[in-house]
């Protein structure tokens, strides 16, 4: 073999000898990774659209586990009685209450109106 660069010989093989498969070797990878995104998207998708409320609390009793919640320090669930524009019920928001001002009360750094807690849970 020698060391010189043969344009001729480079071409030659390309055109006769190299077969390229083009995306038929890269279907392999592109369906593993393609199939894992979307089977996470489809389980995304389908946990948001058969969410369900908790039972619905009366503001007196919201008010009571908030207090308790704030008194002992543990952690609750807040879930919202706003939907997204799909009208799919938003995630719960689950965390300590850090603050209560006025009509709202702080869960993960997330402002929460009393008003639109449609239940509210703690965690033991």
């Amino acid at each position: 073999m020698t060391k010189r660069f043969d344009n001729k010989l480079v071409t030659q093989f390309l055109k006769h000898d190299y077969h390229d498969r083009g995306m038929m070797k890269w279907q392999g990878f592109y369906l593993s990774d393609h199939t894992s995104v979307r089977a996470k998207e489809a389980s995304i998708a389908d946990v948001q659209l058969h969410r369900t409320h908790l039972a619905k609390m009366s503001a007196k009793q919201t008010s009571e586990v908030i207090n308790e919640a704030i008194i002992k320090k543990t952690m609750v669930t807040v879930d919202l009685a706003q939907r997204n524009r799909d009208g799919q019920i938003l995630a719960p928001i689950t965390g300590r209450i850090t603050g209560w001002v006025a009509n709202q009360i702080v869960v993960n750094k997330k402002a929460i109106y009393i008003e639109e807690i449609y239940a509210i849970k703690r965690i033991k």
